[in-house]
């Protein structure tokens, strides 16, 4: 299959920071790998491969993410002529991202951050492998009312989780700390937004499926 230049520049960067976390790890003494204590931080020569790499891979996917989203703005208008978007299935690799929230963990126990659960949101980006099988798809009557019972079941998943955490933060959070209710809110609400996205696509699909069969 042939891959367009996007593809080549973002496994480009995949590889260059495996590359540039092994040069860290074993000329570098790990410093950048580690949390940085910005503190008593001093720059070196050393740091600056892994530090370019992370900003420009950083950079090279939120340009992906909006270049997705205003493309998808722009195809917006085959709505109007009774069709889903077009969507190519390699946007659901963006869901590989979520993972990266997993580096909270150490984040939170060295240095007490907990933004790094943010990236659990890109979780719900694996909804697009299920949305691009319906591409093109003729939105007749049959298809909204699927689309609308897959949004309904969705929302209705996303505020029960979310009052359920309300409901617990409510009652047992005077007891555990403001830090450790920062913690469960930013985990939850990602992983909850994420849910939804992806209950939107996965349920459409389903629905749909089903009722072809």
């Amino acid at each position: 299959m042939k891959r367009n230049w996007r593809e080549i520049v973002l496994m480009g960067f995949i590889l260059a920071e495996f590359l540039a976390v092994g040069f860290d790890v074993v000329f570098n003494g790990s410093r950048i790998v580690k949390p940085i204590d910005l503190g008593s931080y001093v720059f070196r020569w050393t740091d600056l491969p892994l530090m370019a790499v992370t900003v420009g891979f950083v950079c090279y996917v939120v340009y992906l993410v909006v270049r997705m989203v205003t493309a998808n703005f722009r195809k917006g208008g085959s709505a109007v002529k009774g069709v889903t978007r077009k969507l190519n299935p390699r946007y659901g690799w963006f869901g590989f991202f979520g993972f990266v929230g997993f580096v909270g963990i150490p984040a939170y126990m060295i240095q007490g951050q907990v933004w790094p659960f943010f990236f659990f949101v890109f979780f719900g980006f694996f909804g697009f492998f299920y949305e691009a099988k319906m591409s093109c798809t003729l939105m007749d009557e049959r298809f909204k009312e699927e689309q609308t019972r897959a949004q309904l079941v969705s929302y209705k998943t996303g505020f029960g989780l979310l009052w359920a955490v309300a409901w617990f933060m409510g009652m047992a959070g005077s007891h555990i700390g403001i830090t450790y209710v920062a913690l469960i809110f930013t985990v939850s609400s990602s992983l909850i937004i994420a849910l939804v996205l992806f209950l939107n696509s996965y349920l459409l699909y389903k629905y749909d499926t089903e009722e072809a069969e």
